[in-house]
């Protein structure tokens, strides 16, 4: 599963998952697109709210690290 996958499973949208983290408007929309380093910051609240693994997590947010990496270029 992707991150991009998981958050849409575990919260429908970047602003729920904003609103369950208490972040302001845009972050996990701005983190996902430009620096998913930012949800390890997270990481035991988002374990804890979809019943992920960490380690599943961790998996996720690397990869989501790769892919912004090679769009960047």
């Amino acid at each position: 599963m992707t991150l991009g996958t998981w958050i849409k499973v575990n919260h429908g949208t970047h602003q729920k998952l904003n609103d369950a983290l208490g972040l302001s408007r845009h972050t996990v929309n701005r983190w996902y697109n430009q620096d998913p380093k930012r949800f390890f910051m997270y990481i035991p609240q988002l374990s804890k709210s979809s019943d992920t693994d960490l380690s599943e997590l961790i998996k996720m947010i690397e990869e989501r690290c790769d892919d912004v990496q090679a769009l960047r270029g």
